[in-house]
Order: structure tokens, then C-alpha cells, then sequence
């Protein structure tokens, strides 16, 4: 979920202190409890579960997605003591790690879990700081800073800085998601004042072997696991193919050299455009210059203006939209999984694929296509690397 922040000021009143990057000091997260993990990596869980689309789902700065859609994957947490559980988005398109509550106006309250600070004996609210943000759907929101025990995965962390709403322009609703866990790659941190605070993939960075963190959504069981600190090899097959970032937006940005039509090098077309990798948004699309050197190659398909799509015969297979990163390595979606839905009345026995039609030749790819990929966000080295494996 790509967004735009506006900040607002505040006085600085700390104790525990971290220095980020050319900047000042900082408070810093403790880890009390480690639970069984392997020393050097932290996994989180993650759930696909029901979400409608709402406000904060748009994106902003020229990335867009398709669609909101029917499912969306979450990560169970929790926050203070006693400890509640919160569904947090993982979002690789924002820094923030924030949470709505009951410290917003009660008709702003939606119908969403909320955090109340008022009933965590470890809750602590950090003078002077404020953020406010706004999305591109126009959605803006604002609040204030607390420190708290955050639990998530096997991990938790005692004074981790929490961005907490007072305030919104509409209320979040038809959904089970209360907050946004941002992983983004900016150094700066969150989007706090008068100083930005650590993010949380910042907190933990002193506890992993590597600096860099893995998804694997599994559609076939809706769960799957974000992996911090080392890579997985029996969750891919195959080849990372890496891209340098092309942005230093905090986006994880790669440019792709081209597309084929199956991996044969001579289904291949040249063809650069820029991808970001964004955990935080539903959908997915390509240009129609892209699709058209694929469906060029898939015999019976045809461009359909009322479908704003190809179309093509639901018992011909597809061969694998293939893309092809900087290093040279191709990964590609299997033709069985770019199924989307079928046509009706008059085009009856005809496909839709998940190649959606966007305006625009750089894009955004959000869980759909995520989804379909190993894919490693690799802070280290200011990369991304994406893999095959089994749907």
C-alpha cells in the first residue's frame, strides 16, 4: 500500500534512545521472549481471510492496482498486556507500523477490532509525537505515538513504537484488519514528528543473520509465512532471479527486461518496465503494450474491447507468462495458475487470465501476483529477488 505523508510537530520526551541513519537518537524496542525460533531468523504467520476494499487500499504517486479484492493476507499479532490480537496488513509499501483505537471519535470507529491504550499496563505514550498520513483514495488519518509490548510471530518486543489513530476522514469497515505493519525499504524510518522512529523491520534487524525478509503466500492452504533473516531454500525451486531496486523512494522498485510466452528463448520479447513489489495492495496489471507481446504468441486469443482483455479458449492451455529480472534469470507464472474467471452468454467456453490491462507501463504487483512467486526483499543488498515454486 503506497501512500503519501504529511507530518505534523511535536517536543521529544525519550528514554531508551537509537540513532537511525544520519539522524538523531532514537527509542529502541527490546526483545523479551523469543519463543522457539531458530537464533537469526523470525517468521511471521500469515492468513488469507475475507477483506472488502476501503480507503486505505488505494495506492498513491502514480502506482496503481487493479481491484480490491474478495481475500486479502493478514498477519496475526499482538499488542500490550494482557496481550489482544490484531490482523495487521504486511506492507511492503509503506514504513508505518500503526493501529486504529478507541482514542478516535466514536462515529470514526468503524467496525474493526481497536486498540485501547487505556487497558495495557504496558502502554506509554511518547510526548510530543504525532504523525498524519493520507492515500490516494483520499483517506487520511492522524493520532499519536505509544510504546508497547508487540508480539508477533515468535518474537516479542517490549517498547516497540506504535502509531496509534485519534482521528480519520471515514471509519474502516468490512474488514478484520485493524493496522498496517509497513516494511518498506526507506532508512529514514516511520513518518513520526518531531523525529521518525525506527520501523519495526528496524527493531529487529539487530537479530537476524541477514538483513532481508522473505513471502510465500500458499493459496492452496490460505496461509503461508513472512521469513526474517535468512532464505528458505525448500520454499522455492530453481533460480533466483534478482533486480537491482531502480528507486530510492523506500519502494521495492526492479525493472524487468521483457516477457515471454514460455521459457524458450525464442518466445521471448525485450521489453523494459518498471515493477513495484507491494504486499500492501490486492490486485496486479500490465500494460497493453506487455500483453500483447504474450497473447501474440497464444494461438485462438483474442483482444476483446468489452472485456478490456484478451480472451481465450478455457480448454487450450496457456504457456507461462515469463518475465526476466537484471542478472539475466527468468521465473515465470505457471499457464494453470493465470486462470481468472470465465465468460459468459455470448463468449461462453472463453477465459478470462489475471493479466489485467492497465493504462500505464510501469506497474504495481500486489498479492495476486505475489502470490504466485517466492519472492525476497532483500535490505542488504537493495534488491529483489523473486523464484518459482509449486502452487
Amino acid at each position: 500500500m503506497v501512500s503519501a505523508t504529511f507530518l505534523s510537530l511535536g517536543a521529544l520526551s525519550l528514554s531508551a534512545v537509537h540513532a537511525l541513519p544520519g539522524g538523531s537518537a532514537q527509542p529502541r524496542a527490546r526483545l523479551v521472549s523469543r519463543g522457539a525460533s531458530t537464533p537469526g531468523r523470525i517468521t511471521m504467520p500469515v492468513v488469507k481471510l475475507a477483506a472488502h476494499g476501503n480507503g486505505q487500499n488505494a495506492a498513491k504517486d502514480g502506482w496503481t492496482s487493479r481491484v480490491d479484492v474478495g481475500a486479502q493476507w493478514f498477519i496475526p499479532a499482538w499488542i500490550g498486556t494482557p496481550g489482544k490480537q490484531f490482523y495487521f496488513l504486511g506492507d511492503s509499501g509503506a514504513p508505518n507500523l500503526s493501529i486504529e483505537s478507541t482514542l478516535e471519535p466514536k462515529d470514526h470507529q468503524g467496525d474493526i477490532p481497536l486498540y485501547d491504550p487505556s487497558q495495557s499496563s504496558t502502554a506509554k505514550q511518547l510526548d510530543g509525537y504525532t504523525y498524519s498520513e493520507c492515500f490516494g483514495s483520499g483517506y487520511c488519518d492522524n493520532g499519536v505515538v505509544y510504546t508497547d509490548i508487540f508480539t508477533v510471530g515468535q518474537i516479542a518486543l517490549e517498547g516497540m513504537p506504535i502509531m496509534v489513530q485519534t482521528n480519520n476522514t471515514s471509519p474502516t469497515s468490512g474488514t478484520i484488519r485493524s493496522g498496517n505493519l509497513g516494511l518498506n525499504i526507506d532508512p529514514n524510518g516511520m513518518t513520526t514528528q518531531p523525529n521518525r522512529l525506527p520501523t519495526y523491520f528496524q527493531q529487529i534487524m539487530p537479530y537476524l543473520e541477514s538483513p532481508l525478509w522473505t513471502v510465500d503466500y500458499r493459496t492452496s492452504t490460505k496461509s503461508g509465512q513472512f521469513e526474517f533473516g535468512a532464505i528458505d531454500s525448500s520454499r522455492y525451486h530453481g533460480t533466483i532471479a534478482y533486480g537491482a531496486l531502480s528507486s530510492t523512494g523506500g519502494l521495492w522498485t526492479t525493472i524487468i527486461d521483457g516477457i515471454g510466452a514460455g521459457y524458450d528463448n525464442s518466445a521471448f520479447r525485450e521489453h523494459k518496465f518498471q515493477v513495484a513489489w507491494d504486499t500492501g495492495s490486492g490486485g496486479g496489471q500490465i500494460s497493453r503494450e506487455i500483453a500483447d507481446l504474450y497473447w501474440s504468441q497464444v494461438p485462438n486469443s483474442e483482444w476483446r474491447p468489452d472485456w478490456d482483455n484478451y480472451l481465450y479458449k478455457c480448454d487450450q492451455p496457456l504457456p507461462d507468462f515469463v518475465i526476466r529480472l537484471s542478472d539475466g534469470n527468468k521465473v515465470g507464472i505457471p499457464g494453470s495458475a493465470l486462470f481468472y474467471k470465465r465468460a459468459e452468454g455470448k463468449d461462453e467456453g472463453k477465459c478470462l487470465s489475471m493479466l489485467a490491462i492497465g493504462s500505464d507501463n510501469d506497474t504495481l504487483w500486489g498479492q495476486d501476483w505475489i502470490e504466485k512467486f517466492f519472492v525476497i526483499f532483500d535490505w542488504g543488498n537493495k534488491r529483489v529477488g523473486v523464484a518459482n515454486k509449486d502452487q
